[in-house]
């Protein structure tokens, strides 16, 4: 699933800047800003989480589930 875009996020960003009571000219472009921002971060999130290597573990490492010898 990939991460949702800026342009998806920015009515609820606006939403959140309207509901702090933040008014002026500018508020739809911080709105704008902090969409960007936040799009770019889950993207960077989801691209990690589906390339994170797995750590190889045999049986034999651990004496009990959840416990390393």
């Amino acid at each position: 699933m990939p991460a949702p875009s800026a342009a998806q996020l920015e009515p609820l960003a606006l939403g959140f800047v309207q509901g702090a009571g933040l008014k002026g000219d500018n508020a739809p472009e911080l709105a704008a800003a902090i969409a960007e921002a936040l799009a770019a971060a889950l993207d960077q999130l989801v691209k990690q989480a589906q390339v994170a290597p797995a750590i190889a573990c045999t049986p034999a490492a651990t004496a009990a589930p959840g416990r390393l010898m």
